[in-house]
């Protein structure tokens, strides 16, 4: 009576499957709340059958391969997302402050500076001989400088602090895309000779969408397991094992930021540094619009204070400094007019002291339509506010747009999840049934030596 040894072959084969299939749920079952982690199936065949003459005889069962779930659409899909979201969590954070700064504190900012230096002039067109409104609207006028200079201390603050965060960013991508190569070039060693790189390539996804959060940046499968990363007019961040590095450069004459890849301006159409680039951007006009604003406001006061006489009746002089270009940091009260009161003008010069019209026609400044400040036109107060409104709209778009984002993000991340997440349940089944079947082998196994025992026993 012969043995048959195929038997031991079906059982180890058998054993050898199943323990992988345990291995390979637990490390689903361990990774089950680990970012980026697809899940993997051990994909299993039957082994050739051989031939014992009409019969075909089967020779156990063989591993083909571990399989990782994923989905590149989806996952595409995701670093889009991604981008837009970092846009939108950009812009919103950087200009909240500059709403915050325009509008000033609850006590009142530049927009109740305003209204009481022109109610001041106001007050003393009603007194024109009157040297303690006077003085009244010199203070007044202090305290809109103050309020000026203040206001645009704090914009530029914000605008430093933007540009800050906007070289910081570029350098996190510039650490980023070489870890990308790094396992670009590792999964390319290791899938060549037939491995199984599924951790490297989670990693790497993981990576990828921190990159695309920060630059809008999207990847493009190369036959070879690596991905090419790009940005904007499809200039490349990494091409297999190379990363090319984001270059920063301070620009003239404010020393802000300007970022450039291979000589050539860097263009990013999603991702916080769009997002931070599009905040500076707009920090920069509301900066030139209060400069325009206070310059005007300046040259109008100045024109009608100027045609007018003094308390003793002498002709009246500039109320504002203007020994140089008037900007909001830089305006200030005519220091003359700080030291003697007596120098604002309320009267005309063909009526010194007997009527306050000049001062009416600076308190009438205030809600004149007719001014003009930068490409805004109307009165100084319904200037003042669209900016304040503009900065308020700018950051509601933000906050709504963030806010579907992020929905639009998570479906995508769900998608994701259906697909190569991980399910407790679906693990457990899998584990018993591999339980089950190793158990199952190992008693084949036992009753395969049985038998072999008890043939060798009768041919003793």
């Amino acid at each position: 009576m012969s043995i048959n040894f195929s038997l031991f072959e079906i059982g180890r084969t058998a054993l050898n499957a199943n323990q992988l299939g345990i291995s390979v749920t637990g490390q689903n079952i361990a990774n089950v709340n680990t970012p980026g982690y697809s899940r993997q199936r051990v994909n299993l065949a039957e082994n050739t059958p051989q031939q014992f003459g009409r019969f075909a005889v089967g020779t156990g069962v063989s591993i083909q391969g571990v399989q990782s779930f994923r989905d590149r659409f989806i996952q595409s899909r995701i670093q889009t997302e991604t981008g837009i979201a970092g846009r939108l969590n950009a812009e919103r954070d950087a200009l909240y402050p500059v709403e915050s700064a325009l509008q000033g504190s609850e006590n009142g900012g530049l927009q109740s500076a305003l209204t009481n230096f022109f109610g001041a002039f106001r007050d003393l067109e009603a007194n024109p001989n009157s040297t303690a409104l006077r003085g009244i609207v010199a203070q007044k006028g202090s305290n809109l400088a103050a309020a000026f200079q203040s206001t645009r201390g704090r914009l530029d603050q914000i605008r430093r602090g933007t540009d800050a965060e906007l070289r910081n960013t570029a350098e996190s991508v510039n650490n980023l895309t070489p870890q990308i190569a790094e396992f670009n070039k590792q999964i390319k060693q290791i899938e060549s000779v037939g491995g199984n790189a599924s951790s490297l390539i989670d990693q790497r996804t993981e990576l990828i969408n921190r990159v695309s959060e920060l630059t809008g940046a999207r990847s493009t499968d190369n036959l070879d397991g690596t991905i090419s990363l790009t940005i904007g007019e499809g200039r490349a961040l990494v091409a297999g094992a190379n990363a090319f590095q984001l270059e920063v450069q301070s620009t003239p004459p404010l020393g802000l930021t300007s970022i450039s890849l291979g000589g050539d301006p860097a263009i990013f159409d999603e991702g916080k540094i769009k997002g931070l680039q599009n905040a500076l951007s707009f920090t920069s006009g509301q900066i030139d619009s209060l400069d325009a604003l206070a310059a005007s406001v300046a040259a109008r006061v100045n024109a009608i204070h100027s045609s007018g006489t003094d308390l003793d009746g002498n002709p009246g002089i500039s109320f504002f400094d203007d020994s140089a270009p008037v900007t909001a940091a830089n305006f200030a009260v005519n220091f003359a007019i700080i030291n003697d009161p007596r120098l604002v003008v309320a009267s005309p010069l063909t009526q010194p002291g007997q009527t306050g019209t000049v001062a009416g026609e600076i308190a009438n400044l205030l809600t004149d339509a007719g001014n003009t400040v930068g490409t805004r036109t109307g009165s100084f107060n319904s200037i003042f506010g669209s900016m304040v409104s503009e900065a308020g709209e700018r950051v509601r778009l933000a906050d709504d747009g963030l806010t579907t984002q992020g929905v639009i993000l998570s479906q995508a991340i769900a998608q994701r999840d259906s697909v190569s997440g991980v399910s407790l349940d679906e693990e457990a089944i899998n584990l018993m049934q591999y339980q089950r079947a190793f158990e199952a082998a190992a008693r084949f196994l036992r009753v395969a030596d049985e038998m072999t025992q008890t043939i060798l026993s009768l041919a003793q």
